[in-house]
């Protein structure tokens, strides 16, 4: 399912059954340059792994407990977004998203993050949204910077890296800073 063109090359789409083969060969692909942010790669080792992510993601969707998306640029997968989890009772949507390392530097996540967030208050009647991101994850930091969040603050040892706690910085948009922008 289409959730937003973002450009004439650029598009948002719910991650369906059928696209495990591709993903799981994007994320292999990237593995070692993922593998710096992203703790979970060691568990995604086949397709079937994959299948059971993407699997997982349409359960939540159904549940209005997520909404993860593939960025398709020019008919391939380069990368994910979504609202990892969605805080239906506070209406607080927490936004996290990887893209391959070829894909970096265009655009295409500021891009593909400000549709989405444009979906969680427009169509989620969300109220707020939270990115959070490794201290040290500079490119990934830039992003919420970039859309307008407000930097709230720091947690300590908020993430088991393989052989380290990591820092995060938090970074809020609520609904009056959207309408503002």
């Amino acid at each position: 399912m289409l959730l937003d063109r973002i450009s004439d090359r650029h598009e948002l789409r719910l991650l369906q059954i059928e696209d495990a083969q591709e993903l799981f060969a994007l994320t292999d692909a990237n593995r070692s340059y993922l593998r710096q942010w992203l703790p979970w790669l060691d568990l995604i080792t086949q397709v079937d792994d994959t299948r059971n992510f993407i699997s997982r993601t349409i359960s939540q969707f159904i549940e209005h407990e997520s909404v993860v998306a593939a960025i398709w640029d020019r008919g391939k997968i380069v990368g994910l977004v979504g609202f990892n989890r969605i805080d239906r009772q506070d209406r607080i949507g927490y936004i996290g998203y990887w893209l391959a390392e070829s894909a970096r530097g265009k655009g295409i996540m500021t891009k593909s993050c400000q549709s989405l967030i444009n979906y969680g208050f427009t169509t989620l009647k969300l109220e707020r949204v939270v990115i959070a991101c490794a201290t040290k994850n500079h490119h990934s930091r830039a992003i919420p910077l970039r859309l307008g969040f407000i930097h709230e603050g720091v947690i300590r040892d908020a993430e088991w890296l393989y052989q380290e706690f990591v820092e995060h910085d938090i970074y809020a948009l609520s609904i009056e800073d959207w309408k503002k922008s």
